[in-house]
């Protein structure tokens, strides 16, 4: 099987593009991460291990004793550090525009849509996650906002963004221990990402297989899904 993890303030609708021409192959299941989606919103101390400790919960509860990973922005970070501490869990990584491979992240960003609680503030973050700001629809930025009233979500988002971002940085980083990795790994980045820059993904290490798609933005999974899920149902179909 697959898995498809999301990124921060994302849930699994994220994958909409890409779960069905996915599961053509093989079975493909995605979540909703704690403090995201339908999920409960207690992410305990908002550490990375509390993260990677729920996900391994989930997949014993579906009896997933293995699984290939598709993992988007901070999913990436999840499913390195899973990698990393229960490797036989993954059978392959696939890191699309991935936290974890350097210390750069537009902290403003993560801020601000944490913090935004008006329409037209919202919009100007969730703009940057595209090439094409154009692409942010009245009904996400609704959809967004409604969510984010939710009862506890806040404080959730915050803790979050407090632990995987000290001092505009990302504190999550496994780019030294990538050589450590049992499972195939493939990367995927949008050349204009405005939230994690794309040379995060130059110097990896030669068994990387790394893509860059031109005129595409953080949200590459979304703005080329065709091109997107061509390379992972080949990546995995190697794998």
């Amino acid at each position: 099987p697959a898995v498809l993890v999301h990124g921060f303030t994302g849930n699994l609708n994220n994958w909409l593009f890409n779960h069905g021409p996915l599961a053509e192959d093989r079975a493909v299941y995605a979540l909703d991460l704690p403090g995201h989606g339908g999920s409960s919103k207690d992410v305990g101390d908002g550490s990375l291990d509390g993260l990677v400790t729920a996900l391994c919960d989930w997949l014993d509860a579906l009896a997933i004793p293995a699984a290939h990973f598709v993992a988007h922005s901070m999913g990436g970070a999840v499913i390195l550090a899973l990698a990393l501490r229960e490797p036989k869990r993954v059978l392959s990584c696939t890191l699309i525009a991935s936290t974890g491979l350097g210390t750069e992240i537009d902290a403003d960003y993560i801020d601000g849509v944490v913090n935004a609680d008006r329409r037209k503030q919202l919009k100007s973050y969730l703009e940057r996650l595209f090439a094409d700001g154009s692409q942010v629809t009245r009904q996400l930025v609704d959809d967004v906002l409604k969510f984010k009233r939710l009862d506890g979500v806040g404080s959730a988002l915050r803790l979050l963004a407090d632990n995987f971002v000290v001092d505009g940085q990302q504190s999550w980083v496994f780019r030294d221990r990538l050589a450590e990795l049992s499972a195939p790994l493939l990367v995927i980045w949008g050349a204009h990402d405005q939230i994690v820059p794309a040379r995060h993904a130059a110097g990896l290490p030669h068994t990387a297989e790394v893509q860059i798609l031109d005129d595409c933005g953080h949200m590459v999974q979304m703005e080329a899904a065709g091109d997107v899920n061509r390379l992972i149902q080949t990546f995995l179909d190697r794998a």
